[in-house]
């Protein structure tokens, strides 16, 4: 199973981790909610899903 790090840059600021092992995201009002193997969610307010990467497992986040 991929299982995600999750990084967020708000205003170009340096990314800072949000998450791990993420196995699901998605939008809802607004918010990105994140899901890990055990069906906790953790959600992000405000922000939108810039780049996911299979290769680094990484997926970054921006935050206006």
């Amino acid at each position: 199973m991929c299982e995600f790090t999750v990084y967020l840059v708000a205003n170009g600021a340096e990314k800072q981790l949000v998450a791990k092992n993420i196995v699901a995201a998605r939008r809802k009002d607004g918010n990105v909610q994140l899901m890990d193997a055990f069906g906790s969610v953790t959600p992000v307010e405000g922000a939108s899903i810039e780049m996911v990467n299979t290769f680094s497992q990484e997926m970054l986040l921006e935050k206006a």
